[in-house]
C-alpha cells in the first residue's frame, strides 16, 4: 500500500520511471497529481496507466476498450441491447466504452442515484435491481461489472439461471474464481461467455501500446496469462 500518494507520484516524475500501472484503490485518487489526462480517463475520471514524458505525466484508461476487445471476440455491439450490472469506477469505464460503439446501454445497479448519475454522463437509461428481470428478458449482452461472485462469496449472482437466454452472451468481471456462479451458469443456458481474464488481457494489450507506442505481441501476453 503507498502511504503517500503525492510523494510517490513526484518519485515516478523525479526519478525518471517511464510508465506505470495504477489499480484500485488508486484510480480515481491519483488524478489530481497528474498534468494531463488522455480523452477516456478525462471523461471516466480514473485512470490505469500513467506515461512519463520528461517529468509529464499522462494518465490513461484502457480498461473501457478492453471489454469491449474481450465481448468483440464473441460478438458485436452495434445495435444490441447491453444490461450493465454496477455503476462503479470499472462500470463507468465499460459505460463509455459499450455507447461509443453503438450498444443500447442499460445500467442496472442497486443504488438509483449512482445508475442515474452514470446514464445521464453515457446517456443512456438505468433501471434498479427490481427492474432487473424485464430489462434482461431481451438482452444481447449482460456484463457483471460488480464484486458479486467473487472470493469468498462464491455462491451468490445478481441474476436468476431461469432469466438467462442461450442466445445471451454474458461477461463477468470477477477475476477470482474465473468461472463465477454466474458464468456456470450462463453456460448451463447454452449462452456465449466472457472471462474476466479476457479484459484483463486487452487492457494490458493497449496499455503496453500506450506505453511503448509500438504494437504489442499478443501471443506472448497470451501465453505468459495462461500460466498465472
Amino acid at each position: 500500500m503507498v502511504k503517500d500518494l503525492a510523494k510517490a507520484v513526484e518519485g515516478i516524475r523525479h526519478l525518471g520511471i517511464k510508465a506505470i500501472g495504477v489499480t484500485i484503490p488508486y484510480k480515481v485518487d491519483i488524478v489530481p497529481y497528474l498534468d494531463a489526462l488522455d480523452d477516456d480517463a478525462k471523461r471516466i475520471g480514473a485512470v490505469n496507466a500513467i506515461v512519463n514524458n520528461n517529468g509529464a505525466l499522462l494518465g490513461a484508461n484502457t480498461d473501457g476498450k478492453g471489454a469491449v476487445k474481450a465481448l468483440q471476440e464473441v460478438s458485436a455491439i452495434a445495435g444490441k441491447k447491453v444490461v450493465l450490472l454496477g455503476a462503479g469506477g470499472s462500470a463507468r469505464a465499460i459505460a463509455f466504452a459499450i455507447a461509443d460503439e453503438k450498444g443500447d446501454l442499460v445500467i442496472v445497479n442497486r443504488t438509483e442515484n449512482a445508475a442515474e448519475t452514470l446514464a445521464k454522463a453515457v446517456h443512456c437509461r438505468y433501471a434498479t435491481l427490481e427492474k432487473l428481470e424485464q430489462e434482461i428478458r431481451d438482452a444481447h449482452i449482460v456484463i457483471n461489472a460488480t464484486s458479486v461472485g467473487m472470493v469468498p462469496n462464491v455462491d451468490e449472482t445478481l441474476l436468476e439461471k431461469a432469466l438467462l437466454s442461450s442466445e445471451c452472451v454474458v461477461m463477468d468481471l470477477v477475476p477470482n474464481p474465473k468461472e463465477t456462479k454466474l458464468l456456470k451458469e450462463a453456460k448451463e443456458r447454452g449462452c456465449r461467455v466472457v472471462y474476466g481474464d479476457r479484459m484483463l488481457l486487452w487492457q494490458g494489450f493497449l496499455k503496453f501500446k500506450v506505453y511503448t507506442g509500438i504494437e504489442p505481441p499478443l501471443e506472448a501476453m497470451e501465453k505468459a496469462l495462461a500460466v498465472l
